[in-house]
């Protein structure tokens, strides 16, 4: 596991069931490449249908990457000005949220975003997207800088922000946790430890081979790298991501707080995080010191009571960036039996339950009747089509 906030926030039960493995099938009705939690929702809505015979492979275990590198935002009334097609999708995320907070604790809260408004343009925006947020049916309202100070009582800058009540957050190591036991319980094998080299019929990792019924490829920003033996390339790459915390203390924040560049937000265990960078450095694993330190002077400024604080753990991951900034998620083109949900980029955590169960329905049924996936079709890249930029790292 890595060193991340949500980790170091877990029980002793539930860090063992995230660091639990089980011995892979040799043959299985579903093989699910990438345990994160697009890979878990797939597998939670194929068994909530009846089907047991699937097996979840990944080289590190549950939450290895993206997954357990975000921020755990569910920002749909924030995000939905610029949500287009996707946004059946989150609305659908939004509602299944609800349920999976009842079955699987996950410190889901609804305690609003606050994006901070700083000069006219920004408010001219503010405006625009209050509009937008009201027309797609969310609460959304903008508050001056008297109404942010009594809102952030600790805010220290001069600033209007549009507020979206219904957004929130959630703890995604401790729903994943709660997943895989789930998982689990109905019979499916979560195998960590599992390089997947190839695809197909069979699925070959570096200590296994499994006859696949049917494939499933939730492999984030490695996506291509496995795909491209079968001639088809689809244009997601890595987008390297850092975020900070600080230790547990007591209620700093009463919102998650989008400044000019980052954003920052109070886990319900205590600790105050932050961050969102945006590296194009392909697969360059690490921290960067310099980002870090940009993402402290911007907390700093904001929230000074925060600024004697030492950062307690700094972690990044790669986000998948597609390029025309939606998801992958149906069957892959001139394939047989082989489907993909991928390229979610910033929405991985908040799209996965919509996910999950439309890649379900799709598999099951041949199509999806909760959300239109027209516009996240795999087939919008064809099978000829290749990348432009170098791959440099091993499948998951």
């Amino acid at each position: 596991m890595q060193d991340s906030v949500w980790f170091r926030t877990l029980s002793a039960e539930q860090t063992q069931a995230l660091a639990a493995s089980d011995e892979p099938p040799a043959r299985a009705e579903v093989v699910i490449v990438g345990a994160g939690l697009i890979g878990l929702s797939t597998a939670f809505y194929l068994t909530e249908a009846g089907l047991r015979d699937i097996v979840i492979l990944d080289r590190k275990g549950p939450l290895g990457e993206a997954s357990g590198a975000n921020a755990g935002g569910l920002w749909y009334g924030h995000e939905s000005p610029g949500a287009g097609p996707l946004e059946g999708l989150a609305k659908l995320s939004s509602r299944l949220y609800q349920d999976w907070a009842e079955r699987f604790p996950c410190d889901l809260t609804r305690r609003g975003v606050l994006d901070l408004l700083y000069d006219d343009a920004d408010l001219e925006r503010g405006r625009s997207a209050v509009e937008a947020m009201v027309r797609a049916g969310y609460q959304g309202d903008l508050l001056t800088p008297e109404e942010v100070r009594r809102e952030e009582p600790e805010l220290a800058v001069e600033a209007a922000a549009v507020r979206t009540a219904g957004d929130g957050q959630l703890h995604p190591a401790k729903l994943a946790a709660g997943l895989t036991a789930e998982l689990r319980r109905r019979g499916v094998r979560l195998c960590g430890g599992q390089d997947v080299r190839t695809i197909g019929a069979t699925v070959a990792t570096d200590k296994a081979r499994i006859a696949a019924g049917a494939t499933v490829l939730a492999a984030g920003a490695w996506t291509p790298l496995l795909t491209a033996a079968l001639g088809w390339e689809p244009p997601i790459r890595p987008m390297r991501g850092t975020l900070l915390a600080l230790p547990a203390g007591p209620r700093r924040l009463r919102h998650t707080v989008m400044a000019r560049r980052y954003y920052y937000w109070q886990l319900e265990d205590g600790p105050v995080a932050g961050g969102g960078s945006e590296d194009d450095v392909r697969f360059e694993r690490g921290v960067d010191p310099a980002t870090v330190e940009t993402i402290r002077r911007e907390l700093n400024a904001h929230f000074p009571s925060l600024a004697s604080e030492a950062t307690a753990c700094a972690w990044s991951g790669f986000r998948p960036f597609c390029a025309d900034l939606r998801p992958l998620i149906g069957p892959a083109p001139d394939q047989q039996n082989l489907f993909v949900a991928a390229g979610h980029f910033r929405k991985g955590v908040s799209l996965a339950p919509a996910t999950g169960k439309a890649l379900a329905d799709v598999m099951l049924h041949g199509r999806c009747q909760e959300a239109d996936l027209t516009a996240v079709s795999p087939a919008r890249f064809k099978r000829n089509f290749r990348l432009l930029w170098p791959r440099a790292c091993s499948g998951p």
